[in-house]
């Protein structure tokens, strides 16, 4: 179902993406696969194997006497070797998060016992299961406001709250790895949009035919070295296609981030437009589940449907493992993925257009070393910011 106008949308949605936080919060295992001692083991071999060196999984001891000496962006099945049993388990997950509920989570990996570029490798093989097309690079996500670097930061370098959104223009499914988590706070919220849908039909569904107009965008671009543009679209936030409802919304993309303001010649938000994010943030507030990080934590969300948020958070002063660091990485399955709604108008063509050589699958310190005004594709980098 492509609805043209907003009169022929449904008055409610129904399936597995209508749930709410009330639907899983006394089980938080229905969306939980847990690890094994002997899942851990395999995973640990292909993290070896990957790198040419020993390691004894229970029974068998696998042997590789020099590195495959590839990039990491090449860690994938054939690289990255799991038992059919453990692969299947991985390949459930494109399942839940493209038609299901929409969102996964991976528990049982212990982030300390490996080395920062082991958990890269570990990251790039297992989402390589779960989807064949993974994102430029791997970024990665922490308060940097200890740093007392010289340039502006972004709201996600802050350890502010940050308000429901998609990531923009990538991927249709988010992965987040959680490698430490804070002294306080850091919670991850999660809202699929067919629930807001429905309780915004029953509230106030003038919200909706608002988000489904055609809303003047604005995204900072880097096309090379110390360059920037600003490209402009005008597209709507919400539409449907294939039977189902997508968003595409991160409120500092449409001009309602104070703290990264427009172009000065940008035409204004009016109040109705203002008072109709207002609403989603609301709606979503009420839908919303409460997901509590811990370390090693593979979360796997539909960016397309679902929404998510984060509470501010405290980080220790000098313990790193009780600082919030989350390791991200876009992803897309081009069996089982979802088709991005033509009138929502996604540029796409730059989030999976490199080869497995040219990504930039670094450790955190390796990312580090490049200043911000080099993060461009050449470097193998994502160059235009997603989301607030």
């Amino acid at each position: 179902m492509d609805c043209p106008t907003f009169a022929e949308w449904p008055e409610e949605i129904t399936g597995d993406l209508a749930w709410t936080g009330a639907d899983f919060e006394p089980n938080t295992d229905a969306f939980t696969d847990y690890l094994s001692s002997q899942d851990i083991a395999e995973l640990n071999a292909a993290v070896k194997h990957f790198q040419g060196k020993t390691y004894p999984c229970h029974e068998l001891t696998l042997v590789f006497p020099t590195g495959l000496g590839l990039a990491r962006g090449h860690a994938d099945p054939t690289t990255f070797p799991l038992s059919q049993t453990l692969a299947d388990r991985l390949k459930k997950v494109t399942d839940h998060v493209y038609n299901g509920r929409g969102f996964h989570r991976i528990r049982g990996i212990n982030p300390s016992a490996y080395t920062e570029e082991e958990r890269v490798i570990l990251y790039a093989g297992i989402t390589s299961y779960v989807a064949d097309q993974r994102a430029r690079n791997i970024d990665h996500i922490r308060d940097r406001s200890r740093a007392q670097l010289s340039r502006k930061l972004n709201p996600l370098e802050l350890a502010k709250p940050m308000t429901f959104h998609t990531d923009i223009d990538v991927g249709d499914m988010v992965s987040l790895f959680v490698q430490s988590t804070p002294l306080e706070g850091g919670d991850q919220y999660l809202a699929p949009i067919a629930s807001i849908y429905n309780d915004l039909m029953k509230r106030d569904p003038e919200v909706l035919r608002i988000l489904s107009e055609n809303w003047y965008w604005e995204r900072v671009h880097r096309p090379g070295p110390d360059q920037t543009i600003t490209r402009t679209f005008n597209r709507p936030v919400i539409g449907f296609h294939n039977n189902q409802l997508q968003i595409n919304m991160a409120v500092t993309f449409l001009g309602a981030n104070p703290a990264i303001p427009f172009s000065p010649d940008a035409p204004q938000l009016t109040p109705e437009r203002i008072a109709a994010l207002n609403r989603v943030q609301e709606a979503a507030t009420r839908v919303n589940l409460r997901i509590v990080p811990q370390a090693g934590d593979l979360l796997f969300i539909n960016n397309f449907a679902v929404l998510h948020a984060r509470a501010g958070f405290v980080d220790s002063p000098d313990d790193v493992w009780n600082q919030r660091y989350i390791m991200r990485l876009w992803l897309h399955d081009s069996h089982k993925g979802w088709e991005s709604a033509p009138v929502l108008q996604r540029k796409l063509d730059e989030t999976f257009d490199l080869s497995p050589a040219e990504k930039a699958y670094w450790t955190k310190d390796e990312m580090d070393k490049v200043a911000p005004g080099m993060r461009i594709k050449q470097m193998g980098i994502s160059s235009s910011p997603d989301h607030d």
